[in-house]
């Protein structure tokens, strides 16, 4: 008995031993994933990978296929083929091949698995699998979609609200976005507090609006000023990123023209017209045409008139009509621009004393005619 034990024992001894030099030496296959180009490649892209065909044993793998097993969001590119087979992959060797592929656009970012299955030619249906991982990362890509100025006219002087429209049109989330608004002009400032927004998160293909202020200067020049708007947000991979924007602000002006004063002269035989600007910027080459009962008077002219001044046309002396002050000029624009104020003139020349003296003038008479008789009525006596 015993020694019927011993023959068993020593049987399963050579067993397990030939189980294991076989297992060492017979072909082992794994895959490893070499190089990914574009590293991270985003959702819509193409990605090339290199994989290697590792055999881990001693033993020669021959005829070996390799399929790769294809799931969204991946497809092969065209002219790439599923199953490659190598003729040979020498034991603690390996080979090399690479595959084009593409990533769907509704991909999120992460890490996905791509299988291959090694089995050889003849036997297709025992298989080893391999598997390799493969970056996908989405990036955000912010445009300004629309920039709104509330109001729609800006003049110097006053407060203007920006209305921006923020788009994502990347394939990645912008994430903790937010917005700042910078001058380099003294002459347009952002509002404190409100020369910044927080938006949020903005996910591709959406768009978010932020509202920012403005304070603008009375020198405020008519012209459009260039700021620039400041986008930081975290990518998907949380690191802190930028993106400026130039945005254009465009300032103008109105010119209100009014005559405040109407004043005859009579000592120079003028009419004065005080006309003051109560716009915001200022009237260039203003003319003014005073035209009483249809009858154009006189033209004067000034090369300009600035906003909160004023000025005074002269014209000859007319003391009875109404009309109009007919005032043309160049706008902020270099728009010619013109404006008719109502003119009524009703005055009255004053009293020049000729009545009083002729009174005295008759009376002087009549006192040397008064002397004269008496005098003649002397020498008859």
């Amino acid at each position: 008995m015993r020694s019927g034990w011993v023959l068993v024992l020593g049987f399963a001894l050579v067993l397990a031993f030939l189980n294991v030099n076989v297992m060492g030496y017979a072909p082992a296959l794994d895959t490893v994933l070499i190089s990914q180009s574009p590293y991270p490649v985003q959702p819509g892209g193409n990605v090339n990978i290199e994989v290697e065909i590792q055999n881990n044993g001693y033993t020669e793998a021959s005829d070996i296929v390799v399929e790769i097993v294809i799931k969204d969001p991946f497809r092969l590119l065209p002219g790439e083929e599923v199953k490659k087979t190598f003729v040979q992959i020498p034991g603690k060797g390996s080979v090399k091949t690479s595959y084009n592929l593409h990533v769907n656009e509704s991909a999120i970012t992460g890490d996905y698995e791509i299988k291959f299955n090694m089995y050889p030619s003849a036997t297709p249906g025992v298989y080893t699998t391999g598997t390799i991982s493969i970056n996908v990362q989405g990036e955000a890509e912010l445009i300004l979609d629309s920039l709104e100025t509330v109001p729609s006219k800006i003049e110097p002087g006053g407060l203007a609200s920006l209305i921006v429209k923020i788009k994502n049109i990347g394939t990645g989330s912008a994430n903790r976005l937010s917005l700042e608004l910078n001058s380099s002009h003294d002459e347009l400032i952002p509002v404190l507090a409100k020369g910044s927004a927080y938006i949020g998160d903005l996910v591709p293909d959406q768009i978010k609006t932020a509202e920012l202020e403005l304070s603008i200067s009375t020198e405020a020049e008519h012209k459009t000023y260039t700021l620039t708007l400041t986008a930081e947000y975290r990518d998907e991979n949380n690191t802190a990123t930028e993106k400026e924007f130039s945005v254009g602000i465009p300032v103008t002006g109105s010119i209100l023209l009014e005559i405040i004063k109407i004043e005859p002269n009579y000592n120079r035989n003028t009419l004065k017209i005080e006309v003051a600007n109560k716009g915001t910027t200022e009237a260039k080459s203003l003319e003014a045409k005073l035209v009483i009962d249809n009858e154009t008077i006189d033209i004067d002219y000034i090369s300009s008139l600035k906003a909160n001044k004023k000025t005074t046309f002269d014209f000859p002396l007319v003391l009875q009509g109404s009309g109009q002050l007919v005032m043309n000029y160049i706008g902020p624009g270099i728009e010619n621009n013109q404006i008719a104020e109502d003119i009524v003139l009703n005055f009255e020349a004053p009293s020049t004393g000729n009545g009083v003296t002729m009174f005295v003038t008759a009376v002087i008479i009549i006192i040397i005619i008064y002397f004269l008789y008496r005098k003649f009525l002397r020498k008859k006596k």
